[in-house]
């Protein structure tokens, strides 16, 4: 296998398609709709809770077995139907459409992978084994819940409001570059970490206050 190319997809409006109505599916579905994805489940059968947001109109539900005609007009289809003579057709008819393919727990047939990923609102963390093995990257993924609280995601927060600040007080490149690695080099990520948000504040106001004077210098 070539190396995978790690990408970051905005799924934000994009039709796309759960193939089975289990469990395994309704995991994949409440990934694809948290990214913004307007979701078609195509099984006979649904699990309760993707029945539920069927009935809410989270989803769109076809109450039959995917059939290969079925994949036209969607950008992603995963299938979660466990069965590899299925997904291999699947897959190729996929591949004819340029449709992004994956097959859950059967990586011979996915165009794409799906990472074990941890999340602290922007800050996204995703680890994959290329499929050899998935049970390392999910306890790799909880590690990283340990290490990267809350914390991580507050900070992304306040970094939100001095990209804006930097951009306009801020003109050279590598003077801005300067300052956002002494912002993550700071105490505010311990501060936050430790719930002392204004000091954490203050640190990052005061390093920005030093860039500027450092650029007018």
């Amino acid at each position: 296998m070539s190396a995978l190319f790690p990408v970051v997809l905005d799924l934000s409006g994009w039709p796309c398609a759960v193939l089975g109505g289990g469990p395994m599916a309704e995991e994949k579905v409440r990934c694809l709709l948290a990214s913004g994805a307007r979701v078609t489940v195509i099984a006979e059968n649904l699990v309760a809770p993707l029945e539920e947001l069927a009935a809410l109109g989270r989803i769109e539900w076809r109450a039959q077995a995917p059939r290969i005609e079925d994949l036209a007009g969607f950008r992603l289809v995963i299938s979660a139907l466990g069965d590899g003579k299925a997904n291999a057709d699947f897959a190729q008819e996929a591949e004819g459409l340029r449709i992004l393919f994956n097959a859950a727990d059967d990586p011979a047939h996915c165009r794409f992978l799906l990472p074990s990923v941890h999340r602290q609102g922007d800050l996204m963390i995703a680890v994959s084994t290329s499929g050899r093995c998935p049970a390392l990257a999910v306890r790799l993924r909880e590690k990283f819940e340990r290490e990267f609280g809350p914390h991580y995601a507050e900070f992304l927060e306040l970094c939100s409001d001095f990209r804006a600040r930097i951009a306009a007080a801020i003109h050279d490149f590598g003077a801005r570059r300067r300052l956002w690695y002494r912002l993550v080099d700071s105490p505010a990520l311990r501060l936050l970490g430790e719930g002392r948000r204004e000091e954490a504040q203050a640190a990052m106001d005061a390093l920005l206050a030093r860039a500027i004077g450092e650029e007018a210098a």
